[in-house]
């Protein structure tokens, strides 16, 4: 239950900051949360679903308000991709970002922190 909590609260603050701030946000606040949560093990895998849930929630309200169909053909034909192929590498950046950003704080908070000594 508490992961479900992080994921939802991850996704939340990462969608709300893409909207307003750019898509630099989700490194950086994936970054933030690796660090804060460097001990937890699924750490990495909160960020990256959460960077997902996020921008597959921003895509689907752009898509149900804005021109999605005219942008998917427009990149299609750019790339010569189909439009969901499209869609899910924009889907698999976000996570990417997220897991990135949060793994390599998580290694440096770990690297950083002073080790428990043994007694």
């Amino acid at each position: 239950m508490r992961w479900i909590l992080q994921v939802v609260v991850l996704t939340l603050l990462l969608a709300a900051g893409t909207w307003f701030a750019g898509w630099w946000f989700v490194p950086l606040a994936s970054a933030a949360y690796g660090a804060w949560a460097a001990n937890q093990r699924a750490a990495v895998l909160t960020a990256m679903f959460a960077g997902a849930l996020a921008w597959t929630a921003l895509l689907a309200y752009d898509a149900s308000v804005g021109p999605m169909g005219r942008l998917t053909d427009v990149l299609t034909g750019a790339l010569r991709f189909p439009g969901s192929t499209v869609v899910m590498l924009t889907v698999a950046y976000a996570a990417l970002l997220g897991a990135t950003a949060a793994a390599f704080a998580r290694g440096a908070r770990r690297l950083l922190s002073p080790a428990k000594a043994s007694a």
